[in-house]
């Protein structure tokens, strides 16, 4: 996702790779309700794990490092760039 016309990802890396994994976490959770001994589902598991949790609690650690006031103008900005992007 960039802002319209800069070519540039509205998201950092780390705002990107959190959301991600947020994304993952959360349909693997999901799907274990339904499916708790599914052999595929642990795999998926498993390789996320693995692979993505390192880096994603890595770039949670740099979220929560930011101030108050860093989060709110990374918050004004990406909602901004949406609202214009809506409009257009």
């Amino acid at each position: 996702m960039s802002p319209a016309g800069t070519g540039r990802p509205l998201l950092d890396a780390d705002e990107a790779r959190v959301a991600r994994a947020s994304r993952e976490l959360a349909l693997l959770a999901a799907a274990l309700v339904s499916r708790p001994m599914d052999r595929e589902l642990h795999e998926q598991m498993w390789t996320f794990l693995d692979w993505e949790s390192e880096p994603a609690l890595a770039s949670w650690d740099v979220l929560l490092a930011r101030t108050a006031a860093q989060l709110k103008e990374r918050i004004s900005t990406v909602l901004t760039v949406r609202a214009l992007r809506t409009a257009s």
